[in-house]
């Protein structure tokens, strides 16, 4: 008797949780990757770049240590500068 194959006749299934569990976990990341680029399509041209703005824009510099942005302003000061409002940038 063959003991490499299943009660169907085909190859033996060698999975565990652990394999089975990586599969599940990759299958709903990439899926909220994919879906992702859909989202911000969704959004049109203006509020889309923005929210990918905002989403980058919460810690300046690094983005695990990085300064903390809490309002849009602050955002933008950090990424923009100072100066913007001005009507010469003199330093």
């Amino acid at each position: 008797m063959m003991s490499n194959v299943d009660d169907d006749g085909r190859p033996q299934r060698t999975g565990s949780v652990w394999t089975a569990s990586a599969h599940i976990i990759t299958a709903v990341i990439g899926s909220g990757v994919l879906s992702l680029g859909w989202a911000i399509a969704q959004l049109e041209w203006i509020a889309g770049p923005t929210v990918m703005f905002l989403a980058d824009c919460y810690r300046s510099g690094d983005p695990l240590f990085g300064k903390r942005n809490y309002t849009y302003m602050d955002a933008v000061r950090s990424n923009l500068g100072t100066n913007i409002y001005s009507s010469t940038n003199e330093d």
